[in-house]
């Protein structure tokens, strides 16, 4: 007996919704997690509705995974509209075409398609509904035969401290939009509600308007009686007022340059250079998660943020590079460098990045101030002023 599935799915619904969970939609999740509920159905029709211009990258992984995609330029609420009339015409047409659908996925939580489950129900189909739980009708989840919220099929994660710090600025803009100051308490719920949760105690041990101190170029924290509110800073507190090294190690990290201190910085570009020289077949986070493990063994505390904020920069300055996938986590890597004295030229290249990012910060570029934030140690000021007269 066949069970073939018809895919039909709203773009607009689907990836905008997880982007505004900070998630990436990832279709194969979805389309493995389909065949396990029909039993190792064939997916025989695939077919994406939408503006594809708010996502050409996505629109790329869809036509790889095997989707016919039907543009929709948004020009006003009618182009949403037809986006809708078209999927359900396509599906009622495969009713009649010859392709003898046994489960119809529509991969939405817009209850704009209850009528369209309803007739397809009628005639014997199953259907199964794909939405967040944050953007789905209640009503139209309720009609489906069975319904699964994208959220359960992606296993959550740790946020590392750079997603942290990029879910902080974009609730903080969000809220800030209109109104001047929000209680914190506020900007607590909004970053919990946006990360799925992810975002919790467990990043701010204690308070978290002690926390949020740690970024002063973003909030401004402040009481009025027994409640504590936020706003953006002013220019007057934005002012420099720390040292020259705390703020060239701030801005760097915002760049997804994060300073790792030096002697953990060698032993990780030690690690990447030795596994890739006698495996050509690591991805990232892979690799990331094997000497994570090896330097456990060995009594090591380096974390895999620090691993990964390292590959970051060894990316940046071409000791290693990343082939094209889905996501930066499955993507393959491999040793750039050659000759000689490897780690020696790693690290050369490391630093080089580093300076060339503060020598184009607006910041003063200060050589002693520079070795301390690369190295906290002022002895390497020379080293430092002889890497810059190389790349000015």
């Amino acid at each position: 007996m066949s069970n073939d599935i018809a895919v039909f799915l709203d773009l607009d619904n689907l990836v905008i919704g997880a982007k505004q969970k900070n998630m990436v939609f990832d279709i194969n999740v979805v389309l493995e997690h389909l065949k396990k509920m029909t039993s190792n159905g064939r997916i025989v029709v695939r077919r994406s509705y939408g503006d594809w211009r708010t996502n050409e990258l996505q629109l790329k992984a869809l036509t790889t995974s095997g989707f016919t995609n039907q543009a929709n330029v948004h020009l006003n609420n009618f182009s949403k509209n037809l986006a809708d009339m078209q999927i359900i015409v396509d599906a009622m047409e495969t009713l009649i075409d010859g392709h003898s659908c046994d489960t119809y996925a529509l991969l939405t939580g817009d209850r704009d398609f209850t009528p369209l489950v309803q007739s397809l129900r009628k005639r014997g189909k199953r259907v199964i509904g794909v939405g967040h739980r944050h953007s789905t009708s209640a009503s139209f989840a309720d009609l489906c035969d069975d319904y699964v919220y994208y959220e359960n099929l992606v296993p959550k994660q740790e946020m590392d401290e750079e997603s942290v710090e990029e879910l902080l600025t974009t609730a903080v803009e969000q809220l800030l939009r209109n109104q001047k100051e929000i209680q914190v308490s506020i900007l607590r719920q909004k970053m919990g509600a946006m990360s799925d949760e992810l975002f919790n105690k467990s990043h701010y041990a204690g308070s978290f308007s002690k926390w949020l101190g740690n970024y002063p170029e973003i909030v401004t924290v402040h009481q009025e009686g027994s409640t504590m509110f936020v706003r953006k800073p002013t220019e007057k507190e934005n002012a420099p007022s720390r040292p020259l090294h705390t703020q060239y190690r701030s801005q760097l990290k915002r760049n997804r340059l994060r300073i790792i201190p030096a002697e953990e910085r060698i032993i990780i570009l030690r690690g990447i250079i030795t596994y890739l020289q006698q495996e050509k077949k690591w991805r990232w986070r892979n690799l990331i998660d094997h000497l994570y493990e090896q330097y456990e063994k060995s009594g090591k505390d380096i974390s895999k943020n620090a691993l990964n904020a390292t590959f970051l920069v060894a990316r940046r300055s071409n000791v290693i590079k990343t082939e094209k996938d889905r996501s930066l986590k499955s993507a393959p890597v491999s040793l750039l460098i050659k000759g000689e004295q490897l780690l020696k030229q790693a690290v050369i290249r490391c630093d080089t990045a580093y300076i060339r990012e503060i020598s184009g910060m607006s910041l003063p570029f200060n050589g002693e101030e520079v070795a301390l934030a690369l190295y906290d140690d002022i002895a390497r000021t020379p080293y430092i002023n002889a890497l810059l007269k190389k790349i000015s």
